[in-house]
């Protein structure tokens, strides 16, 4: 039987991708495949390993590190910046499993699933901010028709 805490975690992750596709506007759309797609390859990829290394996983890693820069320097987000943050911490962890003893493997896996957490967090705001916030909103490329002036003579 799963723990508790684990079936929070997976519920949350599954509301905060599920909403950012849903109810998101396109950066939130984006950054969702490309959360979903880490979710999904990392599992599939977990078990390739050198030594403590899971450089598979590491790359998946590097790869929506990627992502989440270039979509928070792309949109007006807040949410994608903090998640590139979020997720950059996570990529130092995999990199830090190189230079570290076994030891640290345990230390390196829970900040890992803290950070994970903490961008399905900023993945909630993120479905928010691009509903409600009013530089979220989308542009239109149209400007608005006016009314041809009548002048009486």
């Amino acid at each position: 039987m799963p723990s508790p805490l684990l079936i929070i975690a997976t519920g949350l992750t599954y509301v905060a991708l599920i909403l950012l596709i849903w109810k998101g506007g396109r950066p939130e759309r984006e950054a969702g495949a490309g959360l979903v797609l880490a979710q999904v390859l990392s599992e599939w990829l977990d078990h390739l390993v050198i030594g403590q290394f899971r450089w598979a996983v590491a790359i998946i890693s590097c790869c929506l590190l990627a992502q989440l820069i270039w979509l928070s320097v792309r949109h007006d987000r807040w949410w994608l910046l903090f998640a590139a943050g979020a997720q950059f911490l996570a990529f130092c962890t995999h990199l830090s499993s190189l230079i570290g003893p076994g030891a640290l493997t345990w230390s390196l896996v829970t900040a890992r699933i803290t950070v994970w957490a903490e961008i399905m967090v900023l993945a909630l705001f993120g479905v928010w901010e691009a509903r409600r916030a009013p530089y979220a909103r989308p542009k239109t490329r149209l400007a608005p028709q006016r009314a041809p002036l009548k002048v009486k003579l």
